[in-house]
């Protein structure tokens, strides 16, 4: 039992008698390109002295009220041309590492279901051909800790971070990684493992991570973890909701004596570091934070549009905040512009706090629409849902961020919450929205108040059904 996607006849992450798995995404760094040269639908191929044809792969479009639309993709080894061959030049192609996958995948979810032991388990999905980070315990106590995905074995010294010239066959990935030498770990002498989107990359022989998310969620994790050793289910579902964030008190270490003498000076320094929907502090606290983000790499970097752009627009600063905050809460850096640390942060802070307060609930309002008909039927219906008063920050393990990417708003929520005590056969779960997506079944959005008051449902093998409250 657990939680799967809809067609998709496996389990993801849930449990059966012998072994619980949960998962997280890997960021591994597989995607790469490639420069070609091109003319007349050909590519160039040095080795060979070679202009070969590219593969074409038509698509038709279907469009609404206007003309169906033909698309030409081609391809060649390299993956997908970013342009028409047919015109002589220089163009990328891009390839992702699974983008043959499937099969594989899927024959490996399907057999978790005659895995009995924590070895299996490691053996089985970290064969899985994208990028997640698994975590398992087993009824014989062991845990583990797998990582999956295809990483490419690029020529030495090559990151891919760089486009090379297709032509050259030294340039080619030269096969994959084999998942023992992905991170990994068997019954770690700590006792327990943790994964949120971090650098894991010194769990194994290779290092498949090059932009990871902060450490920050992981580290308060392990710090919960380390405070006992008798934990109960119940713990796991305050630790689900924990909303206090160690990248607001690493920037407070440095900010605290620095706030000015006003009354948003003082709620500020007496904040608890927590992003509850009633704390002033933390909006407070993202004020100053998103201002010194404009003053330092809008200022003295990209500039003030481009640095506004990226973080009204864009996941850049949701997903990569540790590489800024390196800069950030270095004692000097060249992105200050010759001001020292303790100047910029007194002069932002100065500046972002002259502010009228809010609560950070009253700015974290989102709406849950239906994929197909949200925003365009009346709000009677019941198709979209809220508004809903999201909680918690980047850094916190509850995750939560609102922001617009593509032209979209979107947030970053747990979409998925589950808890297995291999001391029974139950499963806990708590999920944002229903198993159904069907606007009229009973199921859809069955389960959303649950997710909002952090009430978990009770799966069995009985098929009974009842909620355990968190306070």
């Amino acid at each position: 039992m657990g939680a799967t996607m809809p067609g998709f006849p496996g389990i993801l992450t849930g449990r059966t008698r012998s072994i619980a798995w949960g998962v997280t995404y890997a960021f591994i760094d597989a995607i790469d390109s490639w420069v070609e040269k091109c003319k007349d639908g050909c590519y160039y191929r040095e080795e060979a002295n070679q202009w070969i044809p590219f593969s074409q792969r038509r698509e038709i479009i279907l469009r609404k009220k206007n003309p169906h639309q033909e698309v030409i993709f081609f391809e060649n080894d390299h993956g997908v041309l970013d342009g028409n061959p047919e015109t002589e030049g220089y163009y990328l192609t891009t390839r992702w590492s699974a983008d043959k996958s499937g099969a594989v995948s899927l024959d490996r979810y399907l057999h978790m279901w005659h895995v009995t032991t924590v070895t299996e388990a490691m053996d089985t999905l970290g064969r899985q051909e994208s990028a997640w980070s698994f975590v398992f315990a087993d009824t014989n106590g062991d845990i583990g800790f797998q990582m999956s995905g295809l990483m490419p074995v690029r020529r030495e010294n090559v990151s891919g971070l760089v486009p090379l010239p297709g032509w050259d066959k030294a340039n080619d990935w030269q096969g994959f990684v084999s998942h023992e030498d992905l991170p990994r770990a068997l019954n770690p002498e700590q006792g327990f493992f943790a994964t949120a989107n971090h650098d894991l990359n010194a769990f194994g022989k290779v290092e498949p991570i090059n932009m990871p998310m902060g450490s920050y969620r992981a580290d308060r994790i392990n710090d919960l973890l380390l405070q006992r050793d008798d934990f109960v289910t119940e713990n796991m579902f305050e630790m689900h909701f924990d909303l206090f964030s160690r990248q607001a008190e690493a920037y407070m270490a440095i900010l605290k004596p620095l706030l000015p003498d006003t009354e948003q000076g003082r709620i500020l320094g007496e904040w608890n570091f927590c992003y509850d929907r009633d704390s002033q502090g933390a909006f407070l606290f993202e004020a100053f934070y998103q201002k010194l983000i404009s003053e330092t790499f809008g200022k003295n970097g990209f500039g003030k549009n481009v640095c506004q752009h990226l973080s009204n627009e864009t996941g850049v600063f949701i997903d990569f905040y540790q590489n800024f905050d390196r800069v950030l809460l270095s004692e000097n850096s060249v992105w200050f512009d010759g001001e020292n640390r303790e100047s910029l942060y007194k002069r932002t802070a100065h500046k972002a706090l002259d502010i009228s307060m809010e609560t950070w609930g009253r700015s974290r309002k989102f709406m849950m629409r239906h994929l197909v008909f949200g925003r365009k039927l009346p709000a009677f219906l019941g198709f979209d849902r809220g508004p809903i008063t999201g909680i918690g920050g980047r850094a916190t393990i509850h995750q939560g961020q609102i922001y617009r990417s593509d032209n979209r708003n979107t947030t970053f929520f747990p979409s998925y919450r589950i808890v297995s005590d291999l001391s029974n056969d139950d499963c806990r779960s708590n999920m944002a929205g229903g198993p159904s997506d069907r606007r009229f079944s009973k199921w859809y959005v069955s389960d959303l108040e649950n997710w909002q008051k952090g009430e978990y449902k009770t799966l069995s093998v009985n098929n009974s059904e009842k909620k355990l409250p968190f306070n």
